[in-house]
């Protein structure tokens, strides 16, 4: 992409800037905004199901961990 810029600089021709119109900037961040507080929402609204998902996940693997422990303490290799 550099290169095609750099050839185009060479001939004379310059790359447009970047622009937004404004109409299209509004627009983009309402649906921005409603994406998050969909988003924010369905976080708040499964954040009972989510906590006790990861307190199941952090139960197993504390669990594993001293089983793996024990093994590899009682066999004498």
């Amino acid at each position: 992409m550099r290169t095609f810029l750099k050839i185009l600089s060479m001939a004379g021709i310059t790359a447009p800037g970047l622009y937004i119109d404004p109409n299209t900037g509004g627009m983009l961040f309402q649906l921005l905004a409603v994406f998050l507080a969909l988003f924010s929402g369905i976080l708040f609204f499964f954040s009972r199901q989510i906590r006790a998902f990861f307190a199941r996940l952090k139960r197993k693997f504390k669990r594993e961990n001293p089983d793996e422990e024990s093994e590899s303490a009682d066999d004498p290799s």
